[in-house]
């Protein structure tokens, strides 16, 4: 994808010239980035049928945002189309448009395709997280400017919001400046892993923030089942910060990754059984789990349960998918984790302000990336790469 060009060029080199001293005259007027970047264009110009010196008189009016963009959609049930001439909706008063530079992509996005759901109709964009160039800002929005470098975490019921298209809109309060400590590409991983791992621990099972963080002398603990997923690695450093001693469940290939990033204890899942996993948890913590983060599925959100406190009371957020009919024990509070809360209720931008103060005190390990070329045509490859599992830690990201 050429970044850097505008989608339409003028035959009149003279009309030319005139739209590019005007364009200038913008960007002087909207400041500079502070973050390096490739520079957006975000002009088209009516062609000029003479080379007259009249026809070179081109107002601020005739330079308009193109009307249609490159976009991945699911067409129909389980089958994706990319398309040329997706629309550009108009930016409401407090939102923000942003030229997409890198998606991140999470099970969720096959797993939505491939069992229909969060799917409102069709056809229909998705793709949960993403880092850019604001493009555009509403008439309310006072925190951004075009050409500011952000990050975002987005809600499937709003088709513009769909990452896999280059121009996506979102609320103003669900975008986030980059981290002077975090590139442009990794910033594609906080809107889903980074923010799902924060918002788990503190807002549902009751983790300290770090700058609140005070001297307990009770040993606590929290069970990462899926210690090497994304999601896993943030919330292992997360709640080490905050104290909390913690034990995950891996792979002997990312054993080494979790003793890394804090995790007191990691047990090995290789050729044990499911007994030998739950007493293993159990003898290394005394049975004093008060916390647990399922990342895996049904069968392990089960174990995990197996392997928490049986009379102290404990928090329990299965972010993979638990059975509704497996059998809760009294001392246990199953939270559902919804992320659309980020986007629904304001208030919650005070979890991603937590998280940029990790973030640009570099006090977070960043997730090894797996970073993919050719935008939105590599996309479905790289969803199926996800199908097939074992990144080792490791997370995909696709220039657009």
């Amino acid at each position: 994808m050429t970044e850097t060009r505008p989608r339409r060029t003028l035959t009149n080199r003279n009309s030319w010239k005139t739209i590019r001293t005007l364009l200038r005259r913008i960007k002087s007027q909207s400041g500079t980035s502070e973050k390096s970047h490739p520079e957006v264009v975000w002009t088209t110009c009516k062609e000029s049928s003479t080379t007259t010196e009249t026809s070179t008189a081109v107002s601020i009016a005739e330079i308009q945002a193109p009307q249609v963009q490159k976009a991945l959609v699911v067409a129909r049930k389980g089958e994706y189309e990319l398309r040329d001439d997706f629309p550009i909706p108009v930016v409401g008063d407090d939102e923000v448009m942003i030229r997409s530079y890198y998606v991140g992509l999470n099970p969720i996005d096959w797993k939505s395709v491939d069992y229909n759901f969060c799917l409102p109709e069709f056809p229909w964009v998705t793709g949960r997280e993403m880092s850019g160039v604001v493009a555009q800002v509403g008439s309310a929005v006072t925190t951004f400017k075009e050409g500011d470098s952000v990050w975002t975490s987005t809600y499937y019921k709003d088709v513009r919001a769909g990452c896999f298209q280059e121009y996506v809109i979102v609320p103003s309060h669900t975008v986030l400046p980059i981290p002077s400590t975090v590139s442009f590409e990794a910033a594609a991983c906080l809107g889903v892993a980074a923010l799902t791992a924060a918002m788990t621990l503190w807002k549902w099972l009751g983790v300290p923030i770090p700058s609140t963080t005070t001297d307990d002398s009770e040993e606590q603990w929290l069970l990462i089942w899926g210690g090497s997923t994304v999601t896993g690695q943030f919330a292992t450093q997360i709640a080490s910060l905050s104290g909390i001693k913690v034990i995950t469940v891996n792979s002997a290939e990312t054993k080494a990754l979790s003793e890394k990033l804090g995790a007191s204890h990691v047990v090995v899942r290789d050729e044990k059984t499911d007994e030998e996993l739950v007493d293993e948890i159990r003898q290394v913590t005394g049975g004093r789990i008060t916390r647990a983060i399922d990342l895996v599925g049904t069968k392990t959100a089960s174990l995990a349960l197996d392997a928490v406190s049986k009379d102290a009371p404990v928090a329990f957020a299965p972010l993979a998918m638990m059975s509704s009919s497996h059998v809760i024990p009294e001392n246990v509070i199953v939270h559902t984790v919804e992320m659309k809360q980020f986007v629904l209720d304001k208030g919650n931008v005070c979890y991603t302000e937590e998280l940029g103060k990790l973030l640009e005190a570099g006090k977070l390990i960043l997730p090894e990336l797996h970073l993919v070329e050719g935008g939105l045509d590599v996309v479905q490859e790289g969803l199926e790469m996800l199908k097939k599992g074992n990144m080792k830690g490791k997370k995909l990201v696709v220039r657009m």
